[in-house]
């Protein structure tokens, strides 16, 4: 039994950790880390431009460990291919992908979002051959095709073919010949998958930005706080059978698919200068891969390394379509089922009725009539119990002084009673599964991005309203808190008094806390259902009340 002086610490305890994160971040302040940046780095942050040569005057270059100055680069020449989806950006600079454009997401109103511009090194660029990363010459052999060629120093020869279907899709061919001997590890390439980094300063970082791969038909996934974790204890590689990886933020991913599977995954933990538009705000983390893969076949000499390019948003039926489990990345976790399913039925309702918000709502419901059978039985059990709370209090008088004999007296009672005393958990047990599927699907759902509902901008992010000293004033949270508090309080009681005070205070303040920086999507139908098992609840009762009314045996010598 739980006393006051316990209570209001539980209380001090909960109200100090709500208000710890924010003190510290008022008083100190994330310091950024030291900046990882070349001169192409900070040029690529710059929006792309046309197909052209690119008249920079590139100055040379003094290696600190040699005296002798480097040739001069050549200028850089850009070729653009593209369709109704996608621009994407190839650089003779190293003889990769610069940037890529998704022409239908928006960057907060400055422009489309673009992907991999601020990378040092350009995506598909080859690694681990000595020269393969200098200038190519480029042609554009019809509109969709782009073929890169570069010389090494021992005259062997670099060709790159990289062709646009007709989504976020690219195919790659890449050939290296006279490749030096040593077996066939020698003929093994790093190809560079790119560098993800989040694209508005809302965005959460630590946990969605990450690296992920899939080996031997199990999903692998390294957040960017374990990368930063694994960089200071010296581990930048690990020896991993591929299938494919990728590089992502919350909403979007770029993912290598070789056709030979891989036998190494490099990455890097980055830390970039933030866009202008960012101003006052921290720069933004990132992560860097590269994926080693032995050639798909090797003939006179020839290697070819054949793979399939995804850059684009983690739409759930584009990523399915890949065909190798690509859809992992969208990280729906242990309730993968449910979550699918939960997409797919927004996505439905949306069809019919083109809004989230509202889709949000019907799933809502349409869950809560699911459920119904298990919460009205619920409410029955605790209603029937409360009929046995003169009893119970009487025995917690009686052996308030022996709490062992108290708890055998009170489950002989159960026993003999038939009472289940856990009956009112019931209905947020089942829930549970639910609750955490909904929750892995909206928080990655790029359906959702940018989707507005009343006073709400993004479902995908918190419904802030205003920000008073630093702190963000949610309503959907609160209200959720105030209908939770509600409900418990209207909710039969046929337990220990002050536990269930307790309770009535602790719950509602953990899920507030839980929530509040969740999105506003997920807040959306926690509060509906908090509001619908409300309705559920007076009319359960009221239906209960009014059955015991019509029991009850009329007096003798009246008429019925």
């Amino acid at each position: 039994m739980m006393d006051k002086r316990t209570m209001w610490l539980v209380v001090a305890c909960i109200v100090a950790l709500l208000g710890w994160q924010i003190l510290i971040n008022r008083l100190y302040p994330p310091k950024p880390r030291p900046l990882k940046l070349t001169a192409q780095a900070a040029a690529t942050n710059a929006p792309p431009t046309h197909v052209a040569e690119v008249a920079t005057n590139v100055s040379t270059v003094i290696k600190e460990a040699s005296p002798e100055p480097e040739e001069p680069r050549r200028p850089e020449k850009l070729v653009v291919l593209s369709n109704e989806f996608v621009r994407v950006e190839f650089t003779s600079w190293g003889g990769g992908m610069r940037s890529v454009e998704l022409l239908k997401y928006k960057a907060n109103g400055h422009g489309n979002i673009i992907l991999n511009s601020s990378a040092s090194v350009p995506a598909l660029a080859v690694k681990g051959i000595k020269g393969a990363d200098g200038v190519y010459d480029m042609q554009q052999s019809n509109p969709t095709t782009v073929t890169m060629r570069g010389r090494l120093a021992t005259g062997a020869e670099v060709v790159k073919q990289i062709s646009l279907g007709p989504d976020y899709l690219l195919s790659g061919n890449l050939q290296v010949s006279s490749l030096p001997s040593g077996g066939v590890a020698a003929q093994n390439v790093a190809i560079v998958i790119g560098e993800a980094t989040p694209v508005t300063p809302r965005e959460q970082q630590q946990y969605f930005l990450g690296v992920d791969w899939l080996a031997g038909g199990k999903y692998q996934n390294r957040a960017l706080t374990q990368l930063w974790k694994n960089t200071a204890r010296g581990i930048t590689n690990e020896h991993v059978q591929a299938q494919w990886a990728a590089v992502k933020s919350q909403f979007f991913a770029m993912i290598l698919t070789p056709t030979t599977d891989s036998v190494e995954i490099a990455y890097e933990p980055i830390h970039r200068a933030p866009p202008a538009e960012w101003s006052g705000k921290v720069p933004p983390d990132g992560v860097s891969a590269s994926l080693e893969v032995p050639p798909t076949s090797v003939t006179n000499g020839v290697a070819t390394y054949a793979f399939t390019y995804y850059a684009g948003p983690k739409e759930y039926d584009r990523l399915v379509a890949l065909g190798e489990s690509q859809e992992d990345v969208m990280q729906f976790g242990f309730w993968g089922v449910i979550s699918v399913w939960l997409l797919k039925s927004m996505k439905l309702l949306h069809r019919v009725i083109p809004n989230y918000g509202v889709a949000i709502i019907i799933i809502t419901i349409l869950i809560k009539l699911i459920f119904w059978p298990i919460q009205a039985k619920s409410i029955r059990s605790m209603k029937e119990m409360q009929k046995f709370q003169p009893l119970m209090n009487k025995l917690r008088e009686k052996y308030k002084d022996d709490p062992q004999r108290l708890n055998q007296e009170m489950m002989k009672l159960y026993k003999e009673h038939k009472i289940n005393p856990f009956s009112g958990c019931l209905p947020m047990l089942v829930q549970i599964p639910v609750f955490f599927a909904l929750y892995a699907m909206l928080r990655s759902a790029i359906e959702l991005r940018g989707a507005h509902f009343l006073w709400i901008k993004d479902l995908s992010q918190p419904d802030t309203i205003l920000t008073l000293g630093g702190f963000p004033l949610n309503p959907l949270p609160l209200l959720m808190c105030v209908s939770m508090i509600w409900q418990m309080k209207t909710s039969p009681t046929g337990g220990d008094p002050k536990q269930q005070q307790m309770m009535m205070f602790l719950m509602p303040v953990m899920m507030l806390w839980f929530m509040y920086s969740a999105s506003s999507g997920l807040a959306l139908y926690w509060t509906v259902q908090q509001l619908l098992s409300i309705g559920q609840q007076w009319w359960s009762l009221h239906q209960a009340d009014g059955a015991a009314t019509a029991a009850r045996p009329f007096p003798a010598g009246k008429p019925k």
